[in-house]
């Protein structure tokens, strides 16, 4: 009762090999044309016809795929630049992509997945797009073979514009209608439009084969589950945009939602893989086939087993034994019963596209990562229509976080109801810890013109159209009181107090969408959360500790990071300076990125850093900005985060100097506080301690300590700090940035 397609190649390439395969009872054969010409599939209709076998035409579809090597496969490394270029390059240190289309869609800061292997890409600079390619840096590293997928995860949340079909793709549609082809199997189907291209295009005269191996497809299943004659569920490829754990279950849901549609569904990928090179499956991958059988799956597909694999005949004839056993009790109503009442369970949970549920990583802050960024175009009209607010710097380095999901659960700035809950209690009315006022001043002539209920459009201080604002409440604050509850005082010279009072005397509260993101000096490194969760999981990373700075990395700061990635047991180093305004003094950006480039390059472990910015501003919140600092990592996929002592310490007096102690009050935030205190370097011992009760009574001639302010007056003057301080390398490359009159410091 269930059906089988055999994929052809090498392995099965003769007519008495497809006799044979006919003699098996098998239903259809096919190619792949992602790895065969045309004169392939010529050469293999011709053979199914004389054999009195159906043939399915198989397209390309909708990818982004690599080009040729020089070689068989080629290793790279992490931290190593590379160029993605339009057309075929074939040298160690370019990767062509096509449809050669695909580069000029591509912004700095988006992830390429590049095949099983999984080496990571994040497009660098495109600013040599004119000359055919763009420049990237590996930041995962991997083995890259010939014409490999390619899985694309945008910064800024887009679709890219890839033809439905290939050229090749369109050949092979004539070749299959000349000789009265039955069936083709639809590559990458995005959605339903895209079935009813392909249905006018073959004039319909083939059944078509929906391949299900996106999350486009996902989002538009019920629409092409609706357009196609069948589905065909390809968990390779699929199991390259979501995480792998979530294929068997997704898998039942798709064969489920067909059911209904009275819709039959394949099942492709690793059915038999093993008997490639060995005469008998794993237990694993029999048990797989039966429970696929039993889920209700029309037809099964084998792929690499019998185009390239060394028992091509055995692989069909132990599908077949197991299809024979799995149909002795398959199809009982009690079994189809219980499979449906599942399947509706995880419906319920909106399984299929709910990106939050895995449980290899932390959960974020509320239990859902918050995505406010609108993918759909907004009238022009409409935008000038309506009252308008112009951004500031900081407001719109919050209103971008919020979108993007760094201050989950917040959907937007703060109402009074929220600001007062968390003034108070250092929670949002919810109940989920949020210590942060995230606020949208105005001054009170333009609160005049903006009532409960309006949506308002969002601008930079250059006039530019970036989102809008739905208001839910409008609300004035005395200062004063707003001072004294989240800092404890109202001290006029506390730079925290000062931003409170520099505020405009009324708020916005609602929920915000994105539509346009910035591009600025660091996009290649802003990652956002959604980005850093999946590169987490693909790195097989299962705990992750995140580091907050606003400064160039110095011993001290190595020794810390390195500690806590041993102390909490933890797979890899989430590097996170922050980039947003800074005070007169502080190092420029740029020279904190570079410093860090520098160290991953040349002494971290290889594989145990991901670098990112996090575009914001320091609030002076002292022991609540640490709470603060540590949920925004919590929200990008740390399971641990590392606080010292005077963690976005102030230098005020007033503040209590110890931001370790609040933690201690917030036992549910759902990730593991990493505490140092001090460290210092040993004259005798030649390396880095934390002070403790031992080392504390140790001599005071041997402790060395530089301050940071001693550090920047020793750049300024041309001269480098010891090398027990910092790296001779990032010393040079802050010297050098110097002489070449960069701005090293924030005037």
């Amino acid at each position: 009762m269930t059906k089988i397609i055999v994929t052809l190649g090498p392995a099965t390439n003769s007519f008495e090999k497809i006799s044979m395969i006919k003699s098996k009872g098998v239903d259809f054969v096919r190619v792949n044309m992602s790895h065969s010409s045309i004169d392939d599939l010529k050469y293999f209709i011709d053979l199914a016809k004389k054999a009195d076998i159906q043939f399915i035409v198989d397209t390309e579809g909708s990818q982004v795929r690599t080009g040729n090597l020089s070689t068989k496969s080629i290793s790279y490394k992490e931290n190593e630049t590379i160029r993605l270029h339009k057309n075929e390059i074939i040298e160690n240190n370019s990767i062509s992509l096509r449809p050669k289309e695909i580069l000029d869609q591509l912004q700095e800061g988006d992830l390429l997945y590049i095949d099983f292997d999984t080496l990571v890409v994040r497009v660098s600079d495109i600013s040599s797009i004119n000359k055919g390619y763009i420049e990237a840096t590996i930041i995962s590293s991997g083995n890259l073979g010939n014409n490999k997928g390619v899985v694309i995860d945008p910064k800024h949340p887009r679709k890219f514009n890839i033809p439905t079909l290939s050229k090749k793709d369109n050949e092979a549609i004539k070749i299959g209608i000349k000789n009265k082809i039955g069936y083709i199997a639809m590559s990458f189907v995005r959605s339903g439009e895209a079935v009813k291209e392909v249905r006018r295009i073959t004039k319909n005269k083939m059944k078509i084969i929906s391949k299900i191996e996106c999350k486009d497809a996902l989002e538009n299943l019920n629409d092409i589950i609706s357009e196609s004659d069948y589905l065909l569920i390809d968990r390779g490829d699929l199991s390259k945009e979501i995480p792998i754990e979530k294929i068997p279950f997704t898998q039942k849901i798709i064969v489920q939602r067909a059911k209904q549609a009275n819709k039959f569904v394949y099942v492709a990928t690793n059915l038999l893989e093993s008997m490639i090179l060995n005469r008998k499956p794993t237990r694993a991958e029999v048990h797989d086939i039966i429970n696929t059988i039993v889920e209700g799956a029309y037809g099964l597909t084998l792929a690499a087993e019998t185009a390239i694999g060394k028992y091509p005949i055995g692989c069909i004839n132990m599908l077949n034994k197991i299809i024979h056993h799995s149909n002795i009790e398959v199809y009982t109503n009690e079994i189809k019963n219980k499979e449906k009442k599942f399947v509706q369970c995880l419906e319920t949970s909106n399984y299929l596209l709910d990106e939050t549920i895995s449980h290899s990583i932390v959960q974020p802050n509320g239990g859902k990562l918050i995505n406010r960024v609108s993918q759909s175009h907004i009238d022009v009209d409409y935008v000038k229509s309506i009252e308008k607010i112009s951004l500031n710097e900081n407001q719109y380095l919050d209103f971008e976080q919020i979108a993007i999901g760094t201050y989950s659960p917040l959907e937007g700035f703060m109402t009074k109801l929220e600001l007062d809950s968390v003034l108070d209690t250092l929670r949002l009315p919810n109940g989920t810890i949020w210590p942060m006022p995230i606020l949208l001043d105005v001054s009170l002539e333009k609160s005049r013109r903006i009532k409960e209920g309006d949506t308002v459009a969002l601008l930079t201080e250059s006039n530019e159209f970036i989102g809008t604002i739905h208001v839910k409440d409008k609300y004035s604050y005395d200062k004063q009181v707003l001072a004294k509850k989240f800092y404890g005082h109202n001290d006029q010279k506390h730079p925290g107090v000062k931003i409170i009072n520099s505020l405009n005397p009324v708020f916005i509260g609602g929920d915000i969408s994105l539509y346009k993101r910035r591009n600025y000096k660091y996009s290649e490194y802003s990652l956002t959360p959604k980005q850093t969760r999946k590169l987490f999981e693909e790195k097989n990373w299962l705990s992750v500790v995140g580091f907050h700075t606003r400064n160039v990395i110095h011993r001290a700061h190595e020794f810390i990071q390195l500690s806590a990635l041993s102390k909490g047991k933890c797979d890899g180093i989430f590097l996170h300076p922050v980039v947003g305004k800074k005070k007169s003094g502080d190092y420029n950006s740029s020279v904190i990125i570079k410093s860090y480039e520098i160290m991953q390059k040349h002494f971290y472990p290889e594989e145990k850093t991901v670098l990112s910015v996090f575009s914001t501003y320091s609030r002076y919140g002292g022991e609540k900005e640490a709470l603060f600092t540590a949920l925004c990592r919590k929200n990008y996929g740390c399971s641990h985060f590392i606080i010292g002592r005077n963690h976005t310490d102030s230098k005020a007096s007033v503040d209590n100097n110890d931001s370790t102690t609040i933690f201690s009050k917030f036992q549910d935030i759902g990730m593991e506080i990493i505490r140092f205190n001090n460290v210092y370097y040993s004259k005798s011992q030649k390396r880095y301690f934390e002070e403790d009760e031992y080392t504390t009574n140790a001599k005071k001639d041997d402790k060395m300590f530089i301050s940071g302010t001693e550090a920047r007056e020793l750049f300024k003057n041309q001269k480098l700090p010891p090398s027990w301080f910092m790296r001779p390398e990032v010393s040079a490359m802050i010297i050098n940035a110097i002489k070449a009159n960069e701005d090293v410091f924030v005037l």
